[in-house]
């Protein structure tokens, strides 16, 4: 007899399209963890995604993302649903196949791709299934760019959307009864758990574990990296990421502005970190302020384009305080992968985290909850100067607390190795 072979992992994902984001992170970290555990890993993810690595299959089109109007009721969801089923059954081998399945996951998927897998699944062999929480059930991504005009219509969206994640929970549930699927539901966010488990217990699934965070979590620095050589001024985090609206970027560009109008007015020695990667380019304006920054603004240091998750971690590390001053709207019931890879990334290093942002919203609760020292500005539309005044009178206090339990357990310990464990 031959040896055995190694036990099969699908992962997917049709929301990973490109080589930035967190899609492209999460999946690049499972893949090394699987290897290394000798796995057989498989990733089912978009066809515009152009991936040298045969692990990656491309298998959907038009299954992602997209326009959230399209899938904002249930009737587009079903309809999106059912494609993506196809799709998923073009690429899968029947029942009898020699090499089935040993486990699926899907760390990211909104409902209705949870409902197209959830179709395929009643008809496939029983293998472990695990699902991740990675979004409330009212959200609907677009809101930040396209806000309700009314209470009344951003409440009818949200229950519209709820509906959606309730048809989703429904539909797994009959497929892990009809097939006998090992399912576990894990979720980063107490907060969110917390929403999902009406739905969950509806369907009659059992409640959400507390996973790891999807990104940042258990990253360990080198040997012998020094992420702030001691005499260097303290850094701050202004901004990193992309244009998306809702994550702090006008504010960081306030403060900046009023950097550069302070000419000779004395201010505590330090650091600052802005980080832009997009497809878009930023409005003229922008790159002329953020231009004019690199120049004249001393410890100014731009960074643009893609940054390894490695050297993402070390930057982060050395981080004394973040400007994250989300959207509370935006963010009502959303996490943020900036939040969980600063938490981690200070955590791995033995030091405290301090983030400057809105005094009220989901963020400041999860990030009190985890142990970040959270302070935030109650105005509804603070200026440059006050955001600045309070990153200035962070630094100028004494670290706060470390981390609480739930923090350790949500950033302390690596996503791929909690997921893939006993396999």
């Amino acid at each position: 007899m031959g040896a055995p072979s190694a036990r099969r992992v699908v992962i997917v994902d049709p929301g990973h399209s490109s080589s930035s984001g967190h899609h492209a992170e999460v999946n690049s970290q499972l893949l090394a963890a699987g290897r290394s555990a000798g796995l057989a890993m498989e990733f089912w993810v978009d066809r515009d995604l152009n991936h040298d690595d045969p692990a990656f299959r491309p298998v959907f089109t038009d299954c992602g993302y997209g326009d959230p109007r399209h899938w904002l009721d249930l009737g587009g969801s079903l309809h999106i649903a059912r494609r993506l089923r196809q799709q998923l059954e073009a690429a899968t081998p029947g029942p009898e196949a020699e090499d089935p399945v040993d486990c699926w996951i899907a760390h990211s998927l909104l409902p209705f791709q949870l409902i197209g897998l959830a179709q395929l699944l009643q008809h496939q062999p029983a293998a472990r299934l695990e699902v991740g929480i990675l979004y409330a059930p009212a959200e609907r991504l677009a809101e930040s760019a396209q806000p309700a005009t009314s209470e009344a219509a951003l409440e009818r969206q949200r229950q519209l959307a709820i509906g959606n994640a309730r048809a989703a929970w429904s539909a797994l549930a009959q497929a892990v009864q009809a097939a006998g699927h090992q399912l576990r539901v894990g979720c980063s966010s107490e907060l969110q758990a917390a929403l999902h488990q009406p739905l969950l217990a509806a369907a009659g699934l059992p409640p959400a574990v507390l996973q790891p965070a999807v990104v940042g979590a258990g990253w360990q620095p080198r040997a012998g990296a020094d992420g702030n050589p001691g005499g260097e001024e303290p850094l701050v985090l202004l901004h990193w990421g992309d244009l998306k609206p809702g994550k702090g970027r006008q504010e960081a560009l306030a403060v900046l502005e009023h950097l550069l109008a302070g000419g000779s007015v004395k201010r505590p020695p330090c650091r600052w970190l802005f980080h832009h990667c997009s497809s878009q380019l930023p409005d003229p304006a922008e790159q002329h302020l953020l231009q004019r920054a690199a120049e004249q603004l001393p410890g100014f240091q731009l960074w643009q384009g893609e940054v390894s998750a490695e050297r993402m971690q070390a930057a982060l590390a050395a981080v004394e305080v973040a400007l994250l001053p989300y959207c509370p709207s935006a963010y009502a019931e959303r996490s943020s992968g900036v939040l969980w890879c600063y938490g981690a990334a200070r955590l791995a290093t033995g030091q405290p985290a301090r983030v400057v942002g809105h005094v009220q919203g989901w963020l400041a609760r999860e990030a009190r909850a985890l142990g970040f020292h959270w302070e935030g500005l109650e105005a509804s539309q603070p200026s440059g100067p006050a955001w600045l005044a309070v990153l200035e009178r962070v630094l100028e206090e004494q670290p706060a607390a470390m981390f609480t339990a739930y923090g350790l357990k949500v950033l302390g310990r690596s996503y791929p190795r909690w997921l893939l464990a006993d396999l």
